[in-house]
């Protein structure tokens, strides 16, 4: 796939927080941060609402980020998913807390509307996890 590249002022992300190294305006910390986004991610019916609120209310950067196969495709939903809802960055992420179960169920979430997107972009679906994995090191631009 090529990628679809968009100039990072034009991403709904960027205004959304996701690029932070703290939230905007909440004084959380980064150990609250991270359990928030744990516990995030264990809630799977929020967690698909705001997966489906992403790839709906962020074209530009859906298109920029999940066009990348050189980059991590269902980390970047997993955490464009919890920005887009707390405006929790980025940087404050970690789903290291979560059980192996707990994290493939959402990694396969996340696969799930990966290929929804690329379905939308007449590009064929990813069978499994290790098909989304990247491809080499992660590029912006």
């Amino acid at each position: 796939m090529e990628q679809i590249y968009h100039p990072w002022h034009k991403w709904e992300c960027y205004p959304a927080g996701f690029y932070e190294s703290r939230p905007t305006g909440r004084n959380l910390s980064e150990g609250v941060c991270k359990y928030m986004y744990a516990q995030f991610l264990r809630d799977i019916p929020r967690f698909e609402a705001a997966m489906a609120g992403v790839v709906n209310d962020w074209p530009n950067s859906c298109e920029h980020y999940l066009s990348n196969e050189r980059m991590d495709r269902i980390t970047w939903l997993k955490q464009a998913a919890v920005c887009h809802v707390s405006r929790v960055p980025a940087a404050a992420f970690s789903d290291k807390t979560l059980t192996e179960s707990e994290r493939e169920t959402a990694d396969l979430l996340a696969l799930h509307y990966l290929n929804r997107w690329l379905e939308a972009h007449d590009k064929p679906p990813l069978l499994t996890l290790k098909d989304a994995e990247r491809t080499t090191q992660p590029e912006l631009y």
